[in-house]
Formats: structure tokens, sequence, C-alpha cells
């Protein structure tokens, strides 16, 4: 594991046998290692939803069989192709949930090189975050967490606004046209694992 300076005195690891996907949750020290097991819970109960409705909702599926991350008392991020996410161990157990979908879309869109004109990695991944949210929590949770967004930062905020602004189809016009740029093609060449489906209908709220 690339732990960095990291003291590791808890790693926790929540395994998803179906969508063979692996999480592991090392916290940095024994103040913050409820927190790395609450966030264990939270893969345990949802990691399979998480990763189909992110394949779902993005069209592109998910590569990395193992995801890194540090939980600890500091500024949450998603690392980088050869370092684990940083998560932010003093949030309430709901803003851990949209947290941790929020720096897992960053790592599942580092494949996207190519990026929309004037539009950044936090308004594409705005494109997709609170439908991704809504489908597996509901929406009275989406519109929660995209409150609390706004409020951390003002480019968080200029950029849900933009993305609120945009009508369902132009969401989808602006993501096809995405897809099509990085040499993806269109939704229907995702072979759809997920429960939900990407259309939109159905939520995974209640499992």
């Amino acid at each position: 594991m690339r732990l960095g300076a990291a003291i590791a005195l808890v790693s926790l690891i929540a395994s998803n046998a179906n969508a063979q996907i692996n999480a592991v949750f090392t916290s940095t020290g024994i103040d913050v290692e409820y927190a790395a097991r609450m966030y264990r819970e939270i893969w345990d109960q949802h990691g399979q939803d998480i990763i189909d409705v992110l394949e779902a909702r993005t069209c592109l599926p998910f590569d990395e069989p193992l995801v890194e991350a540090i939980v600890t008392e500091d500024t949450s991020n998603s690392g980088g192709p050869e370092h684990p996410m940083t998560l932010r161990a003093s949030y309430v157990r709901e803003v851990k949930q949209s947290t941790l979908v929020h720096e897992l879309g960053h790592r599942h869109l580092w494949k996207l090189e190519e990026r929309l004109d004037e539009v950044d990695g936090h308004m594409t991944l705005f494109l997709v975050l609170d439908r991704i949210w809504a489908d597996i929590w509901g929406e009275g949770f989406a519109e929660e967490a995209v409150v609390k967004e706004t409020g951390w930062h003002r480019r968080y905020a200029e950029a849900w606004t933009w993305a609120r602004s945009l009508t369902d189809e132009e969401r989808e016009r602006l993501w096809t046209e995405l897809l099509n740029l990085n040499g993806f093609g269109s939704c229907g060449d995702l072979v759809d694992r997920s429960s939900g489906g990407s259309d939109g209908g159905t939520s995974v709220a209640d499992r």
C-alpha cells in the first residue's frame, strides 16, 4: 500500500464479490479509527450499488479492482493513479456517504483525458453526481448533499449552479459529446451490469 508517512494503526477491508471491487480504509490514528470503521460499514452496505450506479450513469466501466483510502482529519481528495484517496474523519455519516461517492467519481472519470471546452473536472463530475446520489439514497439525500457542497467553496457553488441549470436532455447531450470526444462511443457500448439501469427510473435507496 502507498501510504507515504501515514501511521497506519488499522486497515479495514471491504470486499464486494459481485462487482469484484475491493475498498481499503486505513486510519491514521486511534482517534479516527471509528471513522474508518464507519466508512467500511458504508462500503459494506452500499459498495455494490455505488459501483453499479457509477457505471450506469457514466456509461463507463469502473477499472480499479482495489480502491485505497486514508481516513484522517484533512481535506478529502481523490488522490491519483499512484496515490490513495483521503477521506475526512469528522464528517457525519451522510456526508461521509456523499463524499465517498464524490471522490470515487473523480477517480472513475480519470479515463476522460479530453474535456469539453470551459467544463472543468468538477463541472464534469456534477453532470452526473447528484443523479448518482439520488439513485442510491433518494432525491432528498441528493438535494441535501448539493446544498452542503455548495457551501464549502465558491468553485463548488459555481459548478453546482451550472450543472443544476441544465435540463436532463442538455446533460445527456454533453455527456454523449464527452464520451465521443474520448473515444468511448455511446452509452449502449457499455454492458450495463447494474440492477438499477441508467434511465433514472429506479432507486436503490431502500436496499
